[in-house]
């Protein structure tokens, strides 16, 4: 009898910990899951939504009819900042922007994100331009910004110029607006640390280096996992 006690014992036993193994891997599966979702859904640098799921947000919206105002901002002199203080001080500079913008949008029920490079974007739920707050968007990112740098210390004072475009609710596509907005921004860049608002006559200027859509506004947005393709700069 206890012979037959140990081997049922021991049955039990392995049954208990092969279904603890089992479990285990599960809950290992889903939280790689869960991270790898997030990944797919995030800008790896700042922490931002990316372009996905700010597509997402916008149809999620438009499904209800609620009018939506986008805002496309773009670090003026960006490139300077990455040339003179190295890459590591341009990564910091784009994490402080993140972390500025998105309070600013979340506190209005909207979405930051970040799109490619030094450009980002705002969904703001809204009904009239006074509900944007552009003046305070562009004063939060032009606070100046202490980093560290290879030679010490750096203060920056970013500005960003800004395109903004606007859903009524009915007409338009995350795509189109995207474009509008980008059509703008160039308008805004010829006066730095100012912003522009999309008018139906408003093109890009024939003289201008890029004036179709850029390759992002070419195509559908990608799932997670795939890839937008490059920005054009």
């Amino acid at each position: 009898m206890s012979t037959l006690i140990r081997l049922g014992a021991t049955a039990v036993l392995g049954f208990v910990v092969g279904w603890l193994t089992a479990a285990r891997r599960v809950s290992d599966l889903n939280a790689m899951l869960r991270v790898a979702d997030y990944l797919a859904g995030h800008d790896r640098l700042t922490g931002l939504p990316n372009r996905y799921v700010a597509a997402q947000a916008f149809t999620g919206w438009e499904v209800i009819g609620q009018p939506i105002t986008v805002v496309l901002l773009d670090l003026d002199g960006f490139k300077q900042v990455n040339d003179v203080h190295g890459h590591y001080v341009g990564d910091e500079l784009l994490r402080v922007v993140a972390e500025r913008l998105a309070p600013i949008a979340t506190a209005r029920g909207g979405l930051a994100a970040r799109l490619a490079g030094d450009e980002f974007l705002i969904l703001l739920p809204s009904q009239h331009d006074a509900d944007v707050p552009i003046g305070q968007i562009l004063a939060a990112v032009a606070e100046p910004v202490v980093l560290r740098g290879d030679e010490g210390t750096i203060v920056i004072a970013p500005r960003a110029s800004a395109g903004i475009a606007a859903f009524d609710g009915e007409h338009g596509t995350f795509d189109t607006l995207l474009h509008h907005a980008d059509v703008a921004l160039y308008h805004a860049k010829g006066r730095q640390g100012g912003f522009r608002t999309y008018r139906p006559p408003m093109r890009m200027p024939r003289n201008a280096s890029r004036h179709g859509p850029r390759l992002r506004d070419t195509r559908r947005h990608a799932a997670p996992g795939q890839q937008d393709g490059p920005v054009d700069r």
